[in-house]
């Protein structure tokens, strides 16, 4: 009568009602290594079983050197044999069944990577397959596979420190604004009551009336940039553009009498850049030749001229419907808030957030617990309050790339960065999702900025793309 042998075997971690499997897995640059010890019922005295480990994966099978439990009866028989027909070649190892302990085999193989690249980014089982040979037969009475997983998976990139800048503690904000005063043709003299200009003035002072509202503001600077249009000499629209600037500061001034030095006006002779963007956007069929005259290279005037002689009904239409347009005045209110408490802070930022800056933000953030929902919620509102801040958008990705959030770093994050932390973040977040090749490049661009940490990444996106 056959004697069944049963192999059981499980994961470390794993129990099972009637055995334990010990497996130890490393892996190494070259080379995947496994320890494993297995329980193993004993063969009858006439029989061997032959246990062969094996790794697996979906698509291939790398087999190791089997290990031979023989019985009493079979080893001498074996050993019989051998002498009877002069075999002098080497046996594999073999235990005696009756050498055999209640831990089993214990055993370790080794899987080289570069001829099985494979090992290291497939899920892969350790197998052991075992056969039962008695006399003039081999029967297989089991396969059992342990679950390995992947030898090398993504991991989270490390956690760049995020260290403010002197920057993080200013509150400089800036409100800004155009209007479309009105002057009499030629004339630099402004009349309040000309026109449009009741209501454009209004524009401005609404403008200035909400900064100077604000409780612990102080207004730094109050400037006026105006603009004339293309049409005419560009010297003479210089003059305009630079002194009805200066006329409109000036009656600001009057309205509230501001300090020495903080308002003052700019000016742009003519407004190109207005005109390219109307003429971009519109849909008329000589957009392409009026577009290559802007951004030619001729002098203004000169081009103002060839669109007028080129295509004079459009332009026409240009001086009619767009050119008025482009005679503005934009204005700037820069403005400082004062520094908060912790506790003041805590109020400010139930009303109104914008007023703190990113230092008192990241206050807040590490009292409530950088870790807890309250704490990421400031993270992230902070680095919508300061969307060009590069340390404001650092510290928000990373916190959502903790979080397992790869889709809300990648909101956060820049989609072509250009600073090396922020490479580095996305840089990981694309290790994670196995884009190996954008991986790589941005952690080069990270390592090229300066991170340090980016060459260990480096070395990780190599070890799993098998390069």
């Amino acid at each position: 009568m056959k004697k069944v042998l049963y192999i059981i075997i499980g994961i470390a971690f794993a129990t099972t009602a009637q055995a334990q499997t010990i497996i130890k897995k490393q892996l190494m640059p070259q080379q995947l290594v496994i320890d494993y010890q297995m329980p193993v019922a004993k063969p009858s005295t006439d029989y061997a079983a032959v246990v062969t480990p094996m790794i697996c994966s979906a698509t291939d099978t790398i087999r190791f050197q089997s290990v031979i439990v023989r019985g009493a009866r079979n080893a001498k028989a074996m050993h019989r044999d051998m002498r009877l027909n002069h075999k002098h070649e080497a046996e594999l190892p073999y235990l005696r069944a009756k050498d055999l302990t209640a831990d089993g085999i214990t055993g370790q193989v080794v899987a080289d990577l570069s001829e099985y690249p494979w090992v290291r980014t497939e899920p892969i089982s350790l197998c052991m397959l075992t056969e039962l040979e008695g006399c003039c037969h081999v029967n297989t009475i089991d396969i059992s596979c342990a679950d390995l997983g992947r030898s090398m998976v993504p991991t989270r990139v490390p956690m760049l420190r995020v260290q403010l800048s002197p920057d993080d503690y200013k509150k400089v904000r800036q409100l800004e604004g155009r209007a479309y005063i009105d002057f009499r043709v030629n004339k630099i003299d402004l009349d309040p009551n000309y026109r449009r200009n009741p209501q454009e003035l209004k524009k401005i002072m609404a403008t200035i009336d909400q900064v100077r509202g604000k409780k612990d503001v102080d207004i730094d600077r109050v400037t006026i940039h105006g603009y004339a249009s293309p049409e005419g000499s560009y010297d003479h629209n210089a003059w305009l553009a630079e002194n009805r600037a200066a006329t409109l500061s000036k009656h600001i001034q009057k309205l509230y009498k501001f300090n020495q030095g903080v308002i003052g006006s700019t000016s742009t002779p003519e407004d190109w850049a207005g005109l390219r963007d109307y003429v971009a956007k519109s849909s008329m069929e000589e957009r392409a030749e009026i577009l290559s005259i802007i951004d030619g290279s001729l002098e203004p005037d000169a081009k103002d001229a060839q669109i007028k002689r080129q295509f004079p009904q459009r332009y026409q239409q240009l001086l009619a419907d767009v050119y008025p347009g482009l005679r503005h005045s934009d204005y700037v209110i820069q403005y400082s808030i004062r520094p908060y408490t912790l506790e003041e802070s805590r109020d400010v930022y139930r009303t109104n957030p914008e007023d703190l800056s990113f230092s008192e933000l990241v206050a807040l953030a590490n009292d409530a617990g950088i870790d807890t929902e309250k704490g990421r919620e400031i993270v992230y509102r902070a680095a919508e309050l300061n969307p060009k801040n590069p340390r404001a958008v650092l510290l928000a990705a990373q916190t959502a790339v903790g979080q397992n959030d790869y889709a809300l770093a990648e909101r956060i994050l820049p989609a072509r960065p250009t600073d090396p932390q922020h490479a580095y973040v996305l840089g990981g977040i694309r290790k994670m999702q196995e884009r190996y090749d954008e991986a790589r490049a941005l952690m080069n661009q990270a390592l090229q900025g300066g991170v340090e940490d980016a060459q260990a990444q480096l070395e990780e996106i190599r070890l799993l793309s098998g390069e």
